[in-house]
């Protein structure tokens, strides 16, 4: 009889735990974005990332001509 009454505890034990490790997954997933990589592979990006990296201004000609190493600059 002990045994049984064991079994019981153990089970409700991990029923209730298992709802914080469920819980934590969903919080952590409510913030994750599945995004594409340019080699096929599914990834997680955090919300806030994605953003701030949306909201970046574009690199006029200019400046990609002054950051690159190019031999028709002059020197």
């Amino acid at each position: 009889m002990g045994d049984n009454n064991n079994n019981n505890n153990a089970k409700s034990r991990r029923w209730f735990l298992s709802l914080f490790t469920a819980a934590d997954k969903k919080a952590t997933s409510a913030n994750m974005v599945k995004m594409l990589t340019a080699d096929g592979k599914i990834v997680e990006v955090d919300k806030a990332i994605l953003e701030k990296a949306s909201k970046k201004q574009k690199a006029t000609n200019k400046e990609i001509f002054d950051w690159m190493d190019n031999p028709s600059k002059e020197k």
